[in-house]
């Protein structure tokens, strides 16, 4: 599903891109941005630099000699290679000419769709000469940041700004179509990607190049998912009544605060109590001050994650690892009052349902966030068909059963409700109070609310629409025999 989901979303790249060939080359050399660029032949050269050969094999080499992964990750820096070989073919057979430029050199034409097949015939091969499709430097350093991401996942932004970086220089320079460096980054990618699974069957798996802390982060789920296990929580073996989950990440000006409010506030339910703070690989103070927490406070338990995980990752860390008969959630921010969980656990009764959430009717947000929220939750109910105001609010109760058990995704904590729905549970819709953010800034952004929100909301909408439902009683063995 999701490979599909990903070609498919190339091709309409692709599709666009070709769409606006002939304007965006236009408009470089009418603009005088061709000439600007080609003067500076020192700024050309540095942006091109990422997708040098040079360039990959300078990595190659450092990830040799610093990396974990050593000759493992070094193999699969220089099969990054590979891809150009296929990219030279291509531009053979396709024989597509550069942006004003034709077989005779030099032109005054633009003629995006002026192809010449198998040019030169097999001596055309070793000749790349005003051949634009598809972009080499864009191929070779789409290739480079997709490996680089591989060995260091925390730095994917930064490899594939880089290579967007060569790719623009291709056609600010009026080197290639738009749609000869969109084809380029998808063929750098996707033989990457191809590459690492053949080099998987031979066992030599992307997964042995893992860091040491990525190794670590894999110890902590299962740590997670059986923490009787492997003894990781020690406490009272008598189950409490309620679990708190509290995802956090980078909150040192939050934590003091949040467990001294928590504590209050869950007090007041005259019940048994836990709460777990999933650490989603903080790098500030904030382990050192959970740490700290956990010797003052007795309800208090820590799971601490590796790397960022994300959200959903934390929530099903925490819910995998909660022993309360209920369990609720909120966001470590304190724009969730925990002072609404009391108000809130009663309602599972009164309701007769097996989840609330809350709703935040008026949220204490930037006039364009609540704009983006309102629309974002328009589309998910229009899509999902629901009537949920506020599915992404955090502020949720649940009865363990509910989602015990339940595998997510990486952005399934903004459909809860609906997946709730999909297990045969019901769910019960409040307004909650919404506070501004406590101090610091937001982590959990809206980095990946466009198109991979969308693409996961049409996968939850064919989720629900192939859910099985069914009833299913057991024969007693005396009307059996009855019926004998």
């Amino acid at each position: 599903m999701r490979t599909l989901t990903s070609i498919t979303l190339w091709l309409l790249a692709i599709l666009i891109a070709v769409a606006f060939d002939e304007s965006v080359a236009r408009n470089m050399r009418d603009s005088g941005l061709e000439a600007w660029i080609e003067a500076d032949a020192g700024l050309r050269e540095f942006l091109k630099i990422p997708g040098e050969f040079v360039s990959l094999v300078i990595c190659a080499v450092l990830i040799g000699l610093f990396h974990p992964a050593r000759w493992r990750g070094t193999l699969l820096i220089l099969a990054a290679s590979t891809v150009s070989g296929l990219n030279w073919a291509l531009k053979w057979a396709v024989g597509r000419h550069r942006p004003f430029t034709g077989p005779a050199g030099l032109t005054k034409d633009l003629t995006p769709f002026d192809f010449s097949y198998f040019r030169g015939g097999w001596d055309g091969l070793l000749v790349s000469a005003n051949l634009s499709f598809p972009s080499g430097h864009a191929t070779l350093s789409f290739a480079l940041a997709s490996a680089l991401t591989m060995l260091f996942p925390r730095g994917r932004w930064v490899f594939y700004s880089i290579a967007g970086l060569a790719a623009v220089e291709r056609v600010w320079e009026n080197a290639h179509w738009l749609s000869d460096v969109v084809v380029g980054a998808a063929l750098g990618i996707a033989g990457v990607h191809l590459v690492s699974a053949v080099t998987g069957r031979l066992g030599l798996k992307v997964r042995a190049m893992q860091t040491a802390s990525e190794q670590e982060s894999e110890i902590s789920h299962a740590s997670a998912r059986h923490p009787a296990a492997v003894g990781q929580f020690a406490g009272d073996s008598t189950a409490p009544f309620l679990t708190l989950v509290i995802p956090a990440y980078n909150e040192q000006e939050n934590i003091p605060t949040l467990l001294s409010r928590v504590g209050e506030a869950l007090a007041a339910l005259n019940r048994p109590f836990e709460v777990i703070i999933v650490d989603d690989g903080s790098t500030d103070a904030t382990p050192r001050l959970l740490a700290e927490a956990a010797a003052q406070f007795p309800w208090l338990r820590v799971l601490r994650m590796a790397h960022n995980g994300g959200q959903s990752a934390a929530f099903e860390a925490g819910f995998d690892a909660a022993r309360g008969e209920l369990i609720a959630t909120i966001d470590a921010d304190l724009q969730n009052d925990p002072e609404e969980i009391p108000r809130i656990v009663p309602l599972l009764d009164e309701k007769n349902v097996d989840m609330v959430t809350g709703w935040r009717k008026e949220r204490q947000d930037t006039p364009f966030r609540r704009w983006q929220s309102r629309q974002a939750n328009w589309i998910r109910n229009w899509i999902s068909q629901e009537t949920v105001h506020d599915s992404a609010s955090s502020l949720k109760v649940y009865r363990a059963h509910a989602v015990k058990g339940m595998k997510l995704f990486n952005g399934a904590h903004r459909f809860f409700p609906t997946l709730v729905k999909m297990r045969g549970y019901t769910c019960y819709e409040t307004p909650v109070k919404h506070s501004h953010r406590f101090a610091g800034t937001a982590k959990y952004g809206f980095r990946n609310r466009a198109v991979r929100a969308f693409i996961d909301l049409l996968a939850v909408r064919w989720m629900k629409m192939r859910v099985l439902r069914y009833r299913a009683t057991e024969v007693r063995r005396e009307a059996m025999l009855k019926e004998d």
